[in-house]
């Protein structure tokens, strides 16, 4: 019995050792842990630093054309020109004079130093250079925009994924409820104090429960599969949070319309683009405009004919004035489009500011109709739970019915079904008007997370 005794208790050791590193394994997951998991991972963002990379190769390469070019060219050459022959003397002449004839083949090695600067360019190289520089402030701006719409979509699914988990738990009491009144109904009905319809009752509501619970739980998982999908992550997690939080009333228009304007990081980058495109129509009209240009030569080169060598230095140095008399209409096609594309984003402009206006009603209004229903939710939902115990200790001692009990359970199950979602909609319309006003939903969200954070430590 003592061996027995023994083996059964390092049994119940082994497995409580066991069972907590299983569950240990899950992962926790925060609202900053995922936001700061999509700033590393999001693939946009990515794509946006290299187009930071790609203004800036941009900028050096158009900067280049203020600089002086030099470089060295090194040649070794062998020709041959008949009409050498016949512009020197003829062989008998030259043999008496001592003179040597010219040869058909020569032999000739170079190597020379060149150089050249741009003096006068008609204002392309300047105007170049400043393209590239509100080019590379556009590039910066759209890392922003990504960032921002990263956070936001990112955000939007974790609140979603809370209020599925809030719906979850909801399911869950519910069923535990009707496992009660079922439970409640067979004691009576053994009691004889029930009816078999009240047993059949309870279990059918009892079974008509468990799909929400099912669609509820599958509905998580797939908001799993998008958390995974903003922050790589991989494996099973358990996301931490609540929907509990401080509500605000928002600003009125023309304030978040104000902020917008000055804080969209999308606004900043047509108007960058705008500024881009100016500048490269300076460009384009300079196409068919004359320019300056400074070149120069420094050099050795070396002769080798009828074996003799005849070495020397050379230089030249020169201002050379191009001037394109005919282009074929490039330059004017290059002006055109170049016009064109700054019409092109000064309607892209008024276009996002058209936008901005909508989203920042409709999310003013999304705003006011979740505190409006939070408001009357929250006593609502205290109402209703203390109703159903008051109900269920009535049908408990026989005063009360169960249409009254299914009554005071549906009505409970629904304010907290709809105060959850209205909290997730306050939370997620709040979201969105942050973005609208481009505030940095990083800072906005963290802050939303500790005032979080706090409300459920007090409750």
């Amino acid at each position: 019995m003592k061996h027995f005794l023994r083996i059964s208790a390092f049994v119940f050791a082994l497995s409580a050792t066991i069972v907590p590193n299983a569950s240990a394994g899950q992962k926790n997951l925060t609202m900053e842990e995922c936001l700061k998991l999509t700033l590393d991972y999001s693939r946009d963002i990515l794509l946006a630093r290299e187009g930071i990379n790609i203004s800036e190769g941009r900028y050096i390469e158009e900067r280049a054309s203020a600089f002086p070019y030099i470089g060295t060219e090194t040649s070794i050459k062998r020709y041959r020109d008949e009409a050498i022959e016949k512009t020197g003397l003829p062989p008998t002449y030259s043999k008496i004079l001592g003179i040597p004839s010219p040869t058909l083949e020569q032999s000739e090695m170079e190597s020379k130093l060149t150089l050249a600067q741009p003096v006068f360019t008609w204002g392309q190289v300047s105007a170049a250079i400043n393209a590239a520089k509100h080019d590379m402030k556009s590039s910066e701006f759209k890392l922003q925009e990504v960032r921002q719409l990263a956070l936001r979509e990112s955000a939007t699914v974790f609140y979603a994924l809370l209020l599925g988990m809030e719906l979850e738990k909801t399911a869950k009491d519910s069923i535990a409820q009707k496992q009660r009144h079922l439970n409640e109904a067979e004691r009576k009905f053994k009691m004889e104090v029930a009816t078999d319809y009240d047993v059949l009752s309870a279990r059918v509501a009892l079974t008509n429960a468990e799909p929400e619970l099912t669609r509820v739980q599958n509905s998580i998982r797939l908001l799993k599969d998008r958390v995974r999908y903003f922050t790589g992550m991989e494996g099973d997690f358990e996301a931490k949070g609540t929907l509990v939080c401080d509500i605000e009333k928002p600003e009125n228009l023309e304030k978040i319309l104000s902020e917008a304007n000055a804080n969209r990081p999308d606004i900043k980058y047509y108007m960058s683009q705008v500024d881009t495109f100016n500048e490269l129509v300076k460009v384009a009209k300079g196409s068919n405009k004359p320019r300056l240009d400074l070149k120069g030569e420094l050099g050795i080169k070396k002769y080798v004919e009828h074996g003799e060598e005849y070495p020397g230095k050379n230089w030249n140095a020169g201002l050379y004035l191009t001037f394109p008399l005919f282009d074929g209409l490039r330059g004017k096609g290059q002006v055109m489009q170049a016009e064109s594309r700054v019409t092109s984003y000064e309607v892209e402009l008024k276009k996002l500011q058209d936008q901005i206006l909508l989203d920042a009603r409709q999310a003013i209004n999304d705003v006011n109709e979740a505190i409006e229903i939070v408001k009357s939710l929250e006593a609502t939902t205290v109402q209703a739970e203390r109703l159903l115990q008051m109900a269920e200790a009535g049908y408990k001692y026989g005063v009360k019915t169960k249409l009254e009990v299914d009554d005071a359970d549906s009505n409970l199950l629904s304010a907290r079904i709809n105060l959850a979602k209205a909290r997730h909609d306050y939370l997620t319309a709040k979201t969105k008007l942050n973005w609208v006003k481009g505030l940095d939903l990083n800072e906005c969200l963290a802050n939303n997370c500790k005032a979080m954070n706090g409300k459920n430590d007090k409750l």
